[in-house]
């Protein structure tokens, strides 16, 4: 009854050259649509044949319904039809259109989250882009300036770009880009798993050989875990090596992956803890820095070039509570490339550098001394070069008490052979002071016993001269009777406030039994006092003035009676 265009798909006037392009689209995906159903129906009738001799046929359904869910050129094909045929004249196009509507309702939220999904990837992969021209160029402009060796931005970023396509797996680009990372890196990537395989086969054939030779009880429980950290070891030992290497080759920081995502990108599931081991290789490394460079205590600290030198080799040394495995796996991977895309190898690099330079400075001050020590007889021209080097011994971070008492007498030995030999300047009774007070400062541990001749030392020094050397000789001795005085308080034997009385109260939550109940009163309300002596015990309150423990300086809640 109306005139109406008789073309099956219509167009307005103004896109009416869309109309051969669009019918062309819509004829391939017809095509490869059903091309992929033939596909899929031989996999269906395969899984069916399967069921039905024994397998679980209710799943094969399922699995097949669930896979023509939503199938993203099929979603395509109903979009288009619907959208091109909207306008159509003809009967079956519109009823063709109202089918794609009707199979596109259930499948359009699958299909939003897909592209929500395609948006998290492109929009990290801009900000990469963004950010690896700005931030990075400052970064490495620092780091040239200072001399450090500065990991790739851009490594990084393309790092944390990857590690949001993993979160995604289910995006459009992500067996693209798994795909083409594989296969630029495809031979390191067999060896590297051919080694990981040869590498896990020796540590099984060492645990059983361990289990069977085995003895008492609970030796093999012991054995197991034993290997497991030698397990972990062996593959960080095999794999960092080549994750560097595909660092460098791809320009994505391998080692800024989590263990998840490294094993899912390169699918070698054997690199599972292999970075979580290689962060605590690192942090062994940087820890053992930091103590040498704050100077603190052996043996925690390697502050001795025979231990220095045990852990550089890969063996822990006396006293030192680490990890065998890990000393040992950081001495291996110490020899592998530097990688400037690697955050994990630029680190680990500055802080084994750190060590190794260190070692060699104290090696070369031992040797100075031993070629100095290593005349018979020594004499007054002798004297000069033995002090300075037992001031640098002294000073140095290292600590060598059998070179330093070697050196103090020495000096003393020369001192006392005649006054006459050194400058005029300096009197004998000042030489001789000089001698016990370094050869008194060369002692590492002091104990109670040393309280008093360090004390008769110090007021020694005092009266004696008040030059720098003297103030700096004093400053020392008084660290030393510091270093007694907090003995007897961590021994809980002495106040550590007043230091004459008995400690007799426990601060808590620290626990340590370090302050006497005069030293505790003076602190305190005569009401408190009265309240404490009643009660064996003192609440302090948020708003009181905070009470610290003498041995540890941490804030008291409680003090209690011991």
């Amino acid at each position: 009854c109306f005139d109406l265009s008789s073309t099956p798909y219509l167009f307005p006037r103004d896109a009416s050259r869309m109309r051969p392009l669009c019918t062309r689209i819509l004829a391939e995906l017809q095509q490869s649509q059903a091309d992929e159903g033939e596909s899929k129906a031989e996999g269906r009738d395969k899984k069916r044949e399967r069921a039905a001799n024994g397998g679980d046929k209710e799943s094969v359904v399922k699995g097949a319904a669930k896979e023509e869910e939503c199938v993203p050129s099929t979603v395509i094909q109903h979009m288009l039809n619907a959208a091109l045929g909207f306008n159509s004249s003809d009967l079956d196009i519109q009823q063709s259109v109202e089918k794609s509507v009707t199979a596109l309702i259930p499948v359009l939220p699958a299909f939003r989250d897909q592209c929500r999904r395609n948006q998290a990837v492109l929009t990290a992969m801009q900000v990469e882009e963004e950010e690896k021209n700005g931030e990075g160029v400052r970064e490495r402009r620092k780091g040239e300036e200072e001399g450090e060796a500065t990991p790739s931005h851009t490594a990084m970023m393309r790092a944390k770009a990857v590690g949001t396509l993993l979160d995604h797996p289910k995006s459009s680009f992500s067996t693209l880009i798994y795909d083409n990372i594989r296969a630029e890196i495809e031979e390191e990537l067999e060896k590297m798993r051919a080694e990981l395989r040869e590498a896990e086969a020796k540590i099984a054939q060492e645990r059983r050989e361990g289990e069977e030779t085995g003895g008492g009880e609970g030796e093999e429980g012991s054995y197991y875990l034993e290997s497991v950290r030698m397990q972990a070891a062996a593959r960080t030992k095999v794999a960092v090596p080549y994750l560097l290497s595909f660092s460098s080759e791809l320009e994505i920081d391998m080692l800024e992956l989590s263990n998840s995502h490294l094993c899912s990108l390169l699918n070698v599931d054997e690199l599972q803890l292999v970075t979580a081991e290689a962060e605590g290789i690192l942090s062994t490394v940087t820890v053992h820095r930091s103590r040498i460079e704050k100077t603190e205590d052996p043996p925690a600290c390697l502050r001795s070039t025979s231990a220095l030198s045990s852990f550089l080799k890969g063996t822990v040394p006396a006293g030192v509570d680490d990890d065998c495995f890990t000393v040992q796996a950081a001495s291996a991977l110490s020899t592998s490339e530097p990688c400037y895309a690697s955050k994990w190898r630029c680190e680990f690099g500055e802080a084994w550098e750190y060590l190794t330079s260190t070692l060699a400075r104290w090696e070369e001050l031992e040797g100075r001394i031993n070629e100095a020590l290593a005349k018979e007889e020594s004499t007054a021209a002798d004297y000069a070069l033995l002090s300075s080097l037992l001031d640098e011994l002294l000073s140095a971070d290292v600590l060598n008490e059998v070179a330093a008492t070697a050196l103090a007498d020495r000096l003393h030995f020369i001192t006392s052979q005649s006054t006459s030999r050194f400058d005029e300047s300096y009197s004998r009774d000042k030489e001789e002071l000089a001698v016990r007070v370094k050869k008194a400062l060369a002692k590492r541990e002091v104990t109670e016993d040393d309280f008093a001749y360090l004390k008769k030392l110090f007021d020694e020094v005092r009266t004696e001269s008040s030059d720098d050397a003297k103030r700096e000789w004093q400053r020392a001795i008084s660290d030393k009777l510091d270093q007694i005085v907090k003995k007897c308080a961590a021994g809980q034997d002495t106040c550590g406030k007043c230091y004459s009385r008995v400690a007799s109260h426990k601060c808590l939550p620290c626990s340590h039994v370090s302050i006497c109940e005069e030293c505790v009163a003076k602190q305190l309300s005569s009401q408190e006092v009265d309240v404490m002596k009643k009660m064996n015990f003192h609440i302090v309150k948020p708003d009181d003035t905070p009470i610290e423990c003498p041995y540890c300086q941490q804030a008291a809640a409680y003090i209690s009676l011991h």
